[in-house]
């Protein structure tokens, strides 16, 4: 086999089994700036350029400086802090159910084309656990508070192939040292293909789904910060 086959297998591999590729989609528009704390007496949220803390007890702070809110503006940020709080938990564990939803349907087709290949499944538990990690290092629920981190959010896609590509290749470097490759070379490229299949359109509806919601709270932050940055300048 020559060098161009390999990486287009790779790339195959790679492509389908790294689940936070969505396919070869459009990137959201809407990139978020800022880090997103939230927790039972506060959401804040924050970057180099601002500061804002929405206190449960109606409070606001903007970089340090209390605002004073009309009736309109305190329901915006009503709405705004009580969709925060669902929305991303929400985010965070509707991830992790598709992402556990397609490692099952890459074991089952492994199973079924490969008579049970244990490496291959190995493998892919370890994919299935880097990828858990590289979304905890965007957005984690832990111990009472929910934690947004753009920087990361912003290149989810980009680590998560990365990751893929990396696992994947000692798979196929492990099948040529132990001269595997040709006898699974066809049901590996079979599951490639068909589980791809099956699983593009669950994985564009959601990454469609993602962009929502991003988009959404970002025009909701936006909005309201414009607004009390007017408010603090009175």
């Amino acid at each position: 086999m020559d060098v161009s086959m390999l990486k287009k297998i790779i790339f195959i591999l790679s492509l389908t089994l790294s689940i936070t590729t969505f396919a070869a989609q459009k990137e959201c528009p809407v990139k978020p700036s800022y880090d997103i704390v939230i927790n039972k007496d506060n959401i804040h949220i924050y970057n180099k350029s601002n500061d804002l803390s929405i206190m449960n007890d109606g409070q606001v702070i903007l970089n340090k400086k209390i605002i004073s809110l009309n009736p309109s503006l305190r329901k915006k940020l009503d709405q705004f802090q009580k969709g925060l709080r669902s929305q991303l938990p929400q985010l965070e564990q509707q991830s992790l159910s598709l992402l556990s939803e397609v490692k099952v349907a890459f074991d089952q087709a492994i199973t079924k084309k490969l008579s049970d290949d244990r490496e291959l499944h190995s493998e892919l538990n370890k994919l299935y656990k880097r990828l858990v990690k590289l979304l905890h290092g965007s957005l984690i629920s832990e111990n009472g508070s929910t934690k947004f981190y753009y920087q990361n959010f912003n290149k989810l896609k980009k680590d998560g192939h990365d990751i893929g590509e990396r696992i994947f290749y000692n798979v196929i470097g492990g099948s040529i040292l132990e001269f595997n490759l040709f006898k699974n070379i066809a049901a590996i490229k079979d599951i490639s293909k068909n589980e791809w299949k099956a699983q593009k359109p669950k994985l564009k509806a959601f990454d469609a789904h993602i962009c929502s919601v991003i988009t959404d709270v970002d025009q909701q932050y936006q909005q309201i910060l414009t607004e009390l940055s007017q408010s603090a300048d009175k």
